[in-house]
């Protein structure tokens, strides 16, 4: 009863702003994730999207196995949207009857997920549901489920992304397009475990990307805009003459 409260309220609350014009602000919707955390806004637009059900707690420092992420993905995409579960399951480790089945199996349909691979490249026939999910792991998925630009220009800021490493593309192209930033000392982390908090965040910048602009880059568009509008006060003065 408590946590439907909480969602008509929050609706409500989302429906009155939106009427006066009044850029939109979220009520709280769990206990553990109050208005002044970080992942806040991220955590309450997938509430009104219907991409994170209502509880009371969201758990946001929880590490989410590979099962649950692809769940969020799948929603936050439509993914079950014109789905037809294959005759046979794909992976040995996803039956049929699991809660996850339809999830796992429109991400593979929709080329998000494609399974474990060997040594040498070749496909297990393994998902591994259960596992835990690292920042390395969530970034690729996300950046296929969104179908993110591929860009690689400038190179990945992070210390411990090499351009050797089977992840450098995806994260690579999550920095420059402003769906991740790392941590402040200038790390990835591509093996820790994406937290629920994290993967918020990522599937909301991920929904709308933005080619990232360097600082210095900034400054000369920002200088370049000053002498265009000067030029244009320019004309229209002599125009005027």
């Amino acid at each position: 009863l408590i946590s439907k409260f909480k969602k008509a309220f929050a609706v409500l609350a989302t429906v009155a702003l939106v009427s006066t014009n009044v850029p939109i602000a979220f009520a709280q919707t769990f206990n553990d994730v109050a208005t002044d955390h970080w992942a806040f806004d991220y955590v309450e637009q997938l509430v009104d999207e219907g991409v994170f059900d209502v509880a009371d707690n969201f758990r946001p420092g929880d590490a989410l196995n590979r099962a649950e992420l692809v769940k969020i993905v799948i929603t936050a995409v439509d993914g079950l949207a014109g789905y037809e579960a294959p005759a046979t399951p794909t992976f040995d480790d996803v039956a049929a009857d699991a809660w996850f089945f339809d999830y796992v199996e429109a991400a593979v349909q929709l080329d998000i997920v494609a399974g474990y691979t060997d040594a040498k490249g070749n496909l297990t026939g393994k998902f591994g549901p259960s596992d835990t999910v690292n920042r390395a792991q969530a970034t690729k998925i996300l950046v296929n489920a969104f179908g993110v630009a591929t860009t690689l220009e400038p190179a990945a800021p992070f210390s411990d992304v090499p351009e050797s490493a089977w992840f450098y593309e995806y994260v690579t192209t999550a920095y420059n397009q402003s769906i991740l930033d790392g941590y402040d000392n200038g790390k990835f982390g591509p093996a820790d475990p994406v937290t629920r908090a994290q993967v918020a965040k990522l599937v909301v910048n991920s929904q709308d990307p933005v080619l990232r602009v360097a600082e210095g880059e900034e400054e000369e568009a920002a200088e370049g805009e000053e002498e265009a509008a000067a030029g244009e006060e320019e004309a229209a003065a002599g125009e005027e003459e």
